[in-house]
C-alpha cells in the first residue's frame, strides 16, 4: 500500500467531499483518502495500491483545485 501525499488548496469540508468523491470514482486503487484543513499546507492524503501522483493532480485540477506533490526523505 503507498501513501501520497499533496499539498492543496481545499479549504472547507465541503470541497473536502466533493474531492474525495470525484477521486474514488475517477481513480483505480484508492483505498482511503482525507485531507488535514488544520495543516498550514491543507494535506491531502491518499492511501492505495498503484496510485499515480500525476492522476491525482490531473482529477483536482479537472475540479478546479491545485495540488503538489509531497516527497518524503
Amino acid at each position: 500500500m503507498e501513501t501520497l501525499k499533496f499539498k492543496t488548496d481545499i479549504s472547507s469540508n465541503r470541497e473536502v467531499g466533493e474531492i474525495a468523491h470525484a477521486l474514488k470514482k475517477e481513480v483505480s486503487g484508492i483505498k482511503q483518502c482525507f485531507v488535514d484543513l488544520d495543516s498550514i499546507y491543507n494535506l491531502l492524503i491518499v492511501e492505495g495500491v498503484r496510485i499515480k501522483d500525476s492522476l491525482i493532480v490531473s482529477v483536482l485540477g479537472a475540479h478546479g483545485y491545485n495540488a503538489t506533490p509531497l516527497y518524503e526523505e
